[in-house]
Parts: structure tokens; sequence; C-alpha cells
């Protein structure tokens, strides 16, 4: 059996190179191949591949638009002639900026783009044979080394894929400064500038005033390593697709992002678009480009109320456009100071109608319709047919929708507003950072008052969103801290906290009655347990210990008041000795 497979083996492979020699033999340039030339071949580029692809992988920025990258000294090239070879052959740009092919030498790409370099490699490999197929490919590109220095936040000595624009790299540059390891001091303005920079994006999202842009996005200086320069519009290159005013990067550039002059001339748009904003003017700019950079309409634009404004003067010019923002009309030179107003609609009339969810010990648990600003919470609950017998309206609520949680921000920085121009002690802060962490979304409602005392005050109006929820009646009450038997405690109506104490064993030694308390199942909330104050089933009673103070602090207390009596008595020597002098 053995020997059986080992003859089908053997068969197949020489199957394999038939059918690969037929194959080669129908190619356009190629008459014959030597097998053992063609498996040396393959096992060569296999080890080329292996060799490629180890290398360290870097991040991909942009997609390579080939009549605007350069080619330079580190690119690999993949370079498929079907005249030579199957395969495809991997070559390395040199130092100097070349490649050596095999039957075609050296071929200069110095100062090429890589569509350049591509009709180059390509128009020598069909000199030599018409008939062939060739194809020439980026397979790997370089690193290059860029300095970056001016208005940004990691300054410095870079290095970076040559297939970055410059606005790749000066997003990287804010990147490598948040990914990098830096002091306590760093990180925290670091985070200080974003959160202020979020919370002014906040307040301006829906007002339709433009923010300003950087000044240096239209002014990015850069130096190449053989002495030209240009100057980057990183606004004007997103908005009309020109890469030529957002280069790729090449080895030695130097790139200067310029700080913000205390006046220069702007354009801006602002109202109903996504993206209102101010810009730096540059000479030529036009209608067209303010409303390229705005990010397009938003749902409530008026399309019929669109105005440019002409600077230091209230005459403007109607502007005609589609509902893609393209212009219509005449698309006008702009002037220093010029603005675009797009107008929105009115408001939308605010729903009347809302939605209510009841879950729990109703007798028909669902979602209902509520007329906002009327539906008050009996008048709903009648809807579901009332409460079961199981209900216990002491431990029902009302959770409301939180508008003001808002998890894009931060929230450190909401409790600091809020504590900032409090009257608090700085011992205060860790109390209220519980607190305002733990704050539950409910609304101030007593069931028990709505439906057994038909209280008016606690008889809520509902808004859209609210969730009733009526629980069942737990039929206890947990007693723990210091006292003799903790535990659940059969639930019992009408009394007090002495009474589950007592039920608990008693107080322990070491207990403190004067700091027990009650805490309410429903909110969490603690509560004296005065012999008027009665406990309900899902109600907890927590019996302390004497307080907590740190070692030697009874020591000081005992010695602050010996001191203090003794400067007294010496203070009333000191006055009646000098009274019987006189």
């Amino acid at each position: 059996m053995i020997k059986f497979m080992s003859r089908l083996s053997l068969f197949a492979f020489f199957f394999f190179l038939l059918y690969s020699y037929n194959s080669y033999s129908q190619i356009k340039g190629i008459s014959q191949f030597d097998t053992e030339t063609l498996l040396q071949e393959q096992a060569v580029n296999n080890a080329d591949i292996n060799k490629i692809t180890r290398g360290e992988r870097v991040a991909v920025g942009n997609i390579i638009q080939p009549e605007y990258y350069y080619v330079g000294p580190g690119d690999i090239l993949t370079i498929m002639n079907l005249s030579a070879s199957l395969f495809p052959d991997y070559v390395t740009v040199s130092p100097e900026n070349t490649i050596l092919l095999p039957r075609l030498g050296e071929i200069s790409l110095m100062g090429k783009t890589l569509k350049e370099a591509r009709d180059t490699i390509l128009k020598l490999i069909i000199e030599r044979n018409p008939n062939t197929s060739a194809f020439v490919l980026l397979y790997q590109p370089r690193t290059v080394l860029v300095t970056i220095n001016g208005n940004v936040i990691n300054s410095g000595t870079q290095v970076m894929p040559a297939t970055y624009t410059i606005s790749t790299a000066l997003k990287m540059t804010s990147y490598l400064q948040s990914t990098n390891k830096t002091s306590l001091q760093e990180s925290m303005a670091l985070t200080t500038y974003n959160d202020k920079r979020q919370q002014r994006e906040k307040m301006l999202s829906e007002s339709g005033l433009p923010e300003m842009a950087k000044y240096g996005l239209r002014n990015i200086y850069i130096k190449h390593s053989d002495g030209t320069y240009i100057i980057a519009d990183l606004m004007k290159a997103v908005a009309y697709s020109d890469y030529k005013l957002n280069p790729y990067l090449r080895e030695g550039d130097e790139i200067y992002v310029p700080f913000e002059p205390d006046n220069f001339a702007s354009i801006s748009i602002g109202g109903a678009v996504q993206h209102p904003g101010i810009i730096p003017y540059k000479k030529g700019d036009r209608v067209s480009l303010l409303l390229k950079l705005c990010g397009g309409f938003k749902d409530y634009a008026d399309e019929s109320n669109i105005f440019l404004y002409t600077n230091g003067s209230d005459e403007k010019i109607q502007l005609e456009l589609d509902s893609n923002m393209n212009i219509e009309g005449k698309d006008y030179e702009l002037e220093p100071g010029a603005m675009i107003i797009v107008g929105q609609k009115p408001e939308p009339p605010i729903p009347l109608s809302g939605l209510v969810a009841v879950s729990g010990c109703v007798k028909n648990p669902g979602v209902y319709p509520i007329e906002i600003g009327k539906t008050k919470l009996k008048e709903l609950i009648d809807k579901t047919g009332g409460f079961t017998k199981e209900a216990y309206l002491p431990l029902a609520k009302i959770i409301r929708r939180d508008k003001d949680i808002n998890y894009s921000t931060n929230p450190r920085r909401e409790i600091e507003e809020k504590f900032q121009y409090s009257d608090l002690t700085l011992e205060d802060t860790i109390r209220f950072n519980i607190d305002m962490n733990m704050r539950q979304p409910v609304v101030s409602c007593d069931f028990a008052s709505v439906f057994d005392r038909n209280s008016d005050k606690d008889n809520v109006i509902l808004q859209d969103g609210d969730l009733i929820i009526v629980p069942t009646n737990p039929g206890s009450v947990f007693v723990y801290g210091q006292v003799n038997k903790p535990g659940y405690i059969s639930y019992n109506n009408n009394e007090n906290m002495d009474y589950y104490i007592k039920h608990a064993g008693g107080y322990a030694v070491g207990a403190k009655p004067d700091r027990a308390r009650i805490i309410r199942g429903k909110n969490k909330t603690w509560v004296e347990g005065d012999n008027d104050v009665m406990v309900y089933a899902g109600d907890e009673i927590y019996v302390p210990r004497a307080r907590d103070l740190p070692a030697g602090t009874d020591l000081q207390t005992w010695s602050l008041i010996a001191g203090t009596l003794g400067a007294a008595a010496a203070l009333m020597n000191v006055i009646i000795f000098g009274f019987i002098k006189k």
C-alpha cells in the first residue's frame, strides 16, 4: 500500500510539472522553461517575499495617488514581466534612487512620481519585448525622517511612512503625544486642553455660530532636502482633493506650522450647516470652498435662504444651491470678511404625545401613550387597571430619562464645574464626588401619599420616556452592624427602628445607639430612627461603632482642652493680681 501511494505521489508531481510547462509555453514571449530553473526561481521568489514581509509593518494613513507620490530610497516595488517569469520581482530602490533590473540594467528614478517611475519601467520592458505583459506596483513604502516644528503639540524629528500626507503627519504628532509616556503635569495639561476644546465645540454645535480654524492649517511651510519649498493649504486640499496642497512626505522634509498672528483676514460660513467655521482668507478663495468645508446642510436648513454678505456692508447676494450644496449659479470670488449664512426653517412644534412604560405589580404592565404636560401619575395607573395585591407602594418609583447624562464628556469636569463656586470646604469634595457619581434620575414622588392619602402634590405630571416601577413587598428588614443577631427581620407594619433592633438581639458591645440609622430601600437615604419614624419593608438598619479616629487623636483633644483651661486660668490670675495690686 505504501509503495502504491509513493508511486501515485510521484505521478502527481510529474503531472504538475507537465501542466506547468504547457501553461508557460502558451504565454506570449515565453518559449521553453527548464523545470529546474522554474523551481529555483520559485524558491528564490518565496524567500524574497518572506524576507520583506518579516519587516515591521506601519499603519496605513492614506491611499496612494501615484501622480503625487515621489519614489525614494527604501521603497519596494513589485515588477512582474511575463516575458521573463510568472513570479514577480521585488526590487528595493537604492540610496541613489535607482533600481537594478535583470536584463534591463540600472534605471534612475530620481525626482519621479510613482506614475512616472511606472511608465519609465514599463516602457523599457515593452521596448525589449512588445508582445509581453508587465505590471509595476508599490509593494511597501519607505519610512522617512521629517522634522515638525511650530504650533504643534509634539514637535521634533520623527520617523513616518512616506505615504503619509502633511495632514496625516500632523495628526500623528498628537497621537504620539497621547501614547508616549508623559509626566503627570503634561498629562493633566493635555487632558484639560482637550476638555476645554470639547466643551467649546459642544456649546457651538447647535448654535450655528462658526468656530475659528487654526491659522496654520492654510499656511504650512515645507522645505524639501533639495532646497525647494512649498506652502501647504490643508483646508483647500481637503475641499478640492488637491494633493499638491497636501503633499506626501519626503525624506528630510522640514515642516513648520505657523502660530496665530494677532490679526488676520478671514472668511466664514454659519447657520444651518453641519460644521460652521471661520477660516483664514487667501486671495482666490471662492464660495465653493466654504461650501465644501461646512459638511453639508442640516435637516432644518432653508435652501431658499442662503446669502453671501460682503465685508463691511449689509449688501447681500442670494446663492443658488441644490440639496448637495452644488452651486447652480455663479461661484463668486470672496473678499476678506465675507460671510455665508444658511438660514433655517421654523422649528417643528414640540410633540404633544409621548410614551411611558410601567413594569411590576400592575394589572396590565407595558408601554402607554401620554399627553405631554397633562397626563398625571394617577391617571396613567388607572389606564393599567390599577395595582395588584402584591404591589408595595413605599418602594415604587419613577425613573426619568436623564438628559444631562452625556457619556462623550468628561465626568470629572462636570463635578468640578458644579463644585467651583460652592461654599463647601475642600474636605467636602470626596463626599460631593460620591453624591454626584451615585446620583439617580428618579422623580421626587411618594406613591403611598398619592394613592393612599390622595395627595395632589405627589401626583406628578409624567414626561416622555418615564419608567414607572412598582415592586412587590420584600417582607423583611435587614439589620446589621453592632447588633447581637444581625440579619433579616420579618416586616411588621407601623413599627419603628427600636422594634427591629430588639428582634435582632439588641445592641452589641461597642454599639453607639445615637449613631444608628435607617437606610431607605427606595432611594438609599439615611434617616434618624426617632420613635415616630416608621420603618418600611426593604429598608435597612445600620448600627455603627464609635467614630473611628486616628491614633492619638483623643490624647491631642484632651491636651488641647487642658492647655486652653491652663491659659484661661493664667489670664484670670493676671487680671485678679493686677486688680489687687491696684
